[in-house]
């Protein structure tokens, strides 16, 4: 996203009336490259919970106040690639699909509580809670990863620490097999932050800002 002024190279324009209206078109893409940085985060914090909003990071060419003839601004997904695909999965429309005889691990109830919420993968989730997945095949219905374990204040308890918790007074429910993570062949994306649309916000604001800019030099 940028404006480039390209109009004003005639002998009769004198040279402090091109710095101030490269003034208004570098300050038209800052204010709109910042207000689409915030309406992605408005937008993701809205549809996803946790941080993940925080993503978003945006830069303006020149920096600071530095008055340009082409100033540009552009918006990004700051991180690996965990965070683009992220980004990809609440933005864009598309599937996500196994890969071979792979299935993707989708979290269910026992598989939250922790910070990386509805994110957190099987393996991240054997180490924080000490416990051991294993598949369970169901007739006619979609496969799961279970563990052995017990519910409590804290979320799932692994089996040992259930009973000595128990025997603390606190009221942790009996073992028995939990379902932990649902495994699917293919997932649709949820596609709730509409990047097109805060583009073209972004873009009529910073075409009203370098206009308001402009008149306010005559």
């Amino acid at each position: 996203m940028g404006v480039k002024i390209d109009v004003l190279n005639a002998d009769d324009v004198s040279y402090e009336l091109r710095g101030e209206v490269y003034r208004a078109a570098t300050r038209s893409v800052q204010r709109a490259t910042r207000a689409l940085e915030q309406d992605l985060e408005a937008q993701t914090r809205g549809a996803v919970r946790g941080n993940a909003w925080r993503a978003w990071k945006s830069a303006v060419y020149p920096r600071g106040d530095t008055p340009a003839k082409d100033p540009a601004g552009e918006v990004f997904g700051n991180g690996g690639r965990r965070t683009q695909g992220l980004i990809e999965y609440w933005s864009l429309p598309g599937t996500n699909r196994a890969v071979g005889n792979r299935y993707l691990a989708v979290p269910l109830r026992a598989a939250l509580g922790t910070s990386l919420g509805r994110h957190i993968s099987p393996r991240q989730w054997e180490g924080r809670f000490g416990a051991k997945l294993r598949p369970l095949s169901r007739p006619g219905k979609t496969p799961l990863l279970v563990a052995d374990g017990a519910f409590g204040p804290g979320g799932f308890t692994r089996p040992g620490l259930a009973a000595e918790r128990r025997r603390g007074g606190q009221r942790i429910t009996k073992t028995k097999t939990v379902a932990v993570f649902e495994l699917i062949e293919e997932q649709p994306h949820a596609n709730r932050v509409s990047i097109g649309s805060a583009v073209e916000r972004a873009s009529r604001r910073m075409a009203e800002e370098l206009a308001k800019g402009i008149v306010a030099l005559r």
